[in-house]
């Protein structure tokens, strides 16, 4: 795994940044609700034995009884925001930004340059990626390139945690079995973004026959052919229909590197993105 860039030292500061300056990390979200955007809080454990996972631990002290001190998230070893990636570490703070989290620009923007001001000396910025509804969306950069780190989300939670984890994956990988769990992972995008938009009423499938519940190839097939039917489509449903097939040949491969996972990564991603704007969740700037 790459050595992180960005210091401990400068995480530090951003908490202590954040602490001087009494800036809620979840803005106008609850803490569970902000927490759920970023990590799948059903599968963590809880600290708290009367609940299973950590979204039941972490509801009844910030939602019900607010008995948790308002940085506890710094020092809880499940999420380990000090000491994750670089990565992911700047997602925690880019998802900070977020409209749907801090909705004032102006109050975004302040705290994107106090943060920025302290991610200088490891040569790190955030930067305004683009726009959702007239309001910025960060990304993150090394200082002076555009390597983006991540995309806007489309809204469903688990499809954007998994494809923000292949992303993670693929910049982590140096080995054949870490590309594979790439294409695996992949997979899995598919098969969680097939769950949440297809109709078995409205998408029927081209053999009639039903398809399984983890069968994301012939789900999203058919969701392309109701979606994006008659003659003024028919590129984007060829579009559709091959970026599905290289997506599905790609994560079988039983042997892999660099290239055919990130090119598993990319299909995935396409995928995604085209059924997000089919379905209306990459509303065009300013909407």
């Amino acid at each position: 795994m790459p050595e992180n860039s960005i210091t401990e030292v400068t995480r530090r500061d951003i908490v202590a940044h954040l602490r001087a300056s009494e800036i809620s990390w979840a803005g106008r979200l609850s803490q569970p609700e902000f927490l759920a955007r970023l990590f799948d809080l059903d599968k963590l454990p809880s600290n708290d034995d009367r609940f299973s996972t950590a979204r039941g631990d972490i509801s009844i002290h910030t939602v019900s009884f607010h008995d948790w001190e308002p940085d506890w998230i710094f020092t809880d070893n499940r999420f380990a925001i000090l000491w994750v990636s670089d990565n992911e570490f700047l997602r925690f703070l880019c998802e900070m930004l977020h409209p749907i989290v801090r909705p004032d620009p102006k109050d975004s923007r302040g705290l994107a340059a106090a943060l920025n001001r302290v991610l200088s000396a490891d040569g790190w910025e955030l930067f305004e990626e683009s726009e959702l509804s007239g309001r910025p969306v960060f990304g993150a950069h090394r200082t002076g390139q555009r390597a983006v780190i991540f995309t806007e989300p489309t809204g469903w939670e688990k499809v954007d945690r998994q494809i923000q984890e292949v992303r993670l994956r693929l910049h982590e990988a140096s080995a054949e079995e870490q590309f594979q769990a790439v294409g695996l992972l992949c997979r899995e995008v598919m098969i969680s973004l097939a769950q949440a938009v297809h109709d078995p009423a409205r998408h029927m499938p081209v053999d009639g026959v039903p398809p399984s519940p983890t069968d994301a190839a012939r789900m999203l097939e058919a969701y392309f052919v109701a979606e994006l039917g008659g003659e003024g489509n028919e590129e984007a449903r060829t579009h559709a229909k091959a970026a599905l097939k290289l997506a599905s040949a790609l994560q079988h491969r039983r042997t892999a590197d660099y290239r055919h996972a990130a090119l598993s990564a990319e299909a995935a991603a396409s995928i995604v993105n085209l059924v997000a704007i089919i379905s209306g969740r990459r509303p065009s700037p300013g909407a």
